[in-house]
């Protein structure tokens, strides 16, 4: 699943991470990356952008960065 499904207060782990190479770095700075455990705080209504929990860091990210991300929900 990806993680553009997760629901609000729902957690997750990052399986993997399907996009190019700037986007992907980008990610990674962020502190996102395999078998990292994400939680969604918030999105827009339409789903835009997603408001999650890294490692204690709050990271907002679009949309089009959410469907490149493969999750697993625990």
């Amino acid at each position: 699943m990806k993680l553009k499904d997760i629901k609000i207060d729902e957690e997750a782990i990052i399986k993997k991470i399907s996009c190019l190479e700037p986007l992907k770095s980008r990610l990674f700075g962020l502190g996102i990356v395999k078998g990292v455990k994400i939680k969604v705080l918030k999105h827009t209504l339409a789903k835009g952008t997603f408001e999650i929990l890294v490692e204690n860091a709050r990271v907002a990210i679009r949309k089009e960065e959410a469907e490149c991300i493969e999750v697993e929900k625990i």
